[in-house]
């Protein structure tokens, strides 16, 4: 019979030293009940509270529902899933199957170990993150950050000094001017320019900008908001829950009433009077002004880019938009506004009168067909010779793992040896799983059709008169991949080149895209 080999661990508690154990300890039970080991899948680094973020074991799943294999070997349950909902479905999906659990501690698995080890399995997560808890209170009292590192402190090295915090006064003094410039008076933006005017990392190591100074009020970021600077740490602002459906954890409040507040007067950097001056001014200035409130979403927002910096253009006021990275940062010398319903209009000329015309139709459906051929061979060769290099390398670590296992060579040389190889073979299956074989191979027969059904839509759309303007575009949203704006000198318009990828429009399975630039022509006067 044929078996697959799971194993899997978490990123802080062991290492690939523990994915190399757990297949040789599967393999060797495999041996001795006479299976023959089809594949071995694994997750590295990643938590066992859900089964959905994890790519090793979604192909396992995809394999065994193919029947590519009878049963399925692992350390023990909890490998495969520490929820106990997952584990049950999981369980019930593979016996559905036909394919029967089986763990080196408990051979084969029923219903009862299932029940029972799920069950043990969920309260070691619950147990595990009440123990976590404590000990993060228990270092908040002790004056330690549980946290990750904040700007202005240097992590302290070493266990016993998990948590510690030292000013860096380099960071520090930044972190002071700022406050200085901001209580007399200085604006955001003006703070944030000087700074990148002399060349100052910020917190990302990468560019200031306004959002790092002001962050949020309600959530206690953003430099200007951090409690920390005056010598008090925060605790249990926020709390994490898996969502049950992505695997991902979400983000949700706490009431200020569960905050925990410790003094750290060690970690102070900015004084007291300073820091109620600018609380002063940011609660004078904070609220929602006219420009800040939010709008109704335009027809082409989140599309529009600065051609001098790549940014995204963003409503600066009223209708006028403005490169982001010069109105956050000061990091952009593109200086020039446009009306957005200006970029509307001259977008939807020039898809009238280029991208939509009927007789490119076909022209651009052939050369898509021609463009989307070539990728495809290029991708089908890229894939074959990695596919190639992951089975010698699968093949140099079975060959090793029987030398290890026999005493042929030294234990230390030889889980070096393997360990090499597992680095190898999870780099080459990352590059394949980045780029997943093409489901569809063929051309898809109707695109020219496809393509012509959706520009009637549109011109119907467009010829309904002016009232129908928002509806053409955003149907034309589909087929529009940016739209770029490039500064002209003086007072000239400014020129506005539009990218659109056919591939989208003709909403096929196919996934490479041929692209194509439109240049709209400003406004002419009437």
């Amino acid at each position: 019979m044929r078996a697959a080999i799971y194993s899997r661990f978490s990123s802080d508690l062991q290492d690939m030293r523990s994915i190399t154990d757990q297949v040789a300890l599967a393999r060797r039970y495999a041996d001795g009940r006479s299976l023959t080991v089809f594949k071995c899948y694994e997750d590295a680094a990643i938590s066992g509270a859900s089964t959905i973020n994890r790519p090793g074991l979604q192909q396992l799943i995809r394999d065994a529902e193919k029947k590519q294999f009878e049963v399925l070997v692992t350390e023990s349950l909890d490998r495969l899933s520490r929820n106990q909902a997952d584990i049950a479905a999981l369980y019930e999906r593979l016996s559905f199957i036909g394919i029967r659990v089986e763990t080196l501690a408990d051979g084969l698995v029923s219903e009862i170990h299932v029940g029972l080890k799920g069950t043990m399995s969920a309260l070691f997560l619950k147990d595990l993150a009440q123990k976590t808890r404590r000990g993060q209170v228990g270092r908040v009292k002790a004056g330690r950050i549980p946290g990750g590192k904040s700007y202005g402190y240097d992590v302290v090295g070493g266990t016993e000094d998990r948590g510690k915090r030292t000013i860096n006064e380099l960071e520090a003094e930044i972190i002071r001017r700022i406050f200085r410039e901001y209580a007399a008076g200085k604006g955001p933006m003006a703070i944030v320019k000087s700074l990148n005017g002399e060349r100052q990392p910020g917190p990302t190591g990468k560019v200031w900008n306004a959002t790092a100074l002001l962050g949020s009020p309600k959530r206690r970021n953003g430099v200007l908001n951090n409690e920390l600077y005056r010598g008090k740490i925060v605790y249990n602002r926020q709390r994490f829950v898996k969502h049950p459906l992505t695997g991902k954890r979400v983000a949700r409040e706490n009431p200020e009433s569960d905050w925990l507040w410790q003094e750290a007067p060690e970690l102070r950097i900015v004084d007291e009077p300073l820091w109620e001056a600018v609380q002063k001014r940011r609660a004078v200035r904070g609220g929602p002004h006219l420009y800040h409130q939010r709008r109704p979403r335009k027809p082409l927002s989140g599309l529009i880019y600065c051609g001098c910096c790549g940014a995204r253009y963003i409503i600066a006021t009223h209708d006028y938009l403005r490169c982001s990275a010069r109105a956050s940062s000061g990091t952009c010398d593109n200086g020039r506004t446009i009306l957005m319903s200006e970029v509307e209009q001259r977008v939807l000329g020039a898809l009238r009168r280029q991208l939509l015309a009927t007789d490119l139709v076909q022209a651009a459906v052939e050369e898509y067909c021609r463009e989307r051929t070539r990728l495809a061979k290029e991708r089908r060769k890229a894939r074959h010779r990695l596919e190639s290099e992951l089975a010698d390398v699968q093949a140099k670590i079975e060959r090793a793992m029987d030398l290890l296992i026999d005493g042929a060579v030294e234990k230390a040389e030889g889980a070096a040896r393997v360990n090499q190889l597992a680095a190898e073979k999870k780099r080459i299956m990352q590059l394949l799983a980045e780029d997943p074989a093409p489901t569809v191979l063929e051309i898809y027969p109707y695109a020219g059709e496809r393509y012509a059904a959706k520009v009637g839509e549109i011109h119907a759309a467009l010829g309904r008169g002016q009232e129908c303007e928002a509806e053409a575009v955003n149907l034309v949203r589909s087929l529009i991949q940016r739209i770029v704006v490039q500064p002209t000198p003086g007072r000239e318009p400014m020129r506005i080149e539009v990218v659109g990828t056919l591939s989208m429009l003709l909403q096929n399975e196919l996934v490479q895209e041929h692209s194509g630039i439109v240049c709209c022509a400003p406004p002419q006067p009437s």
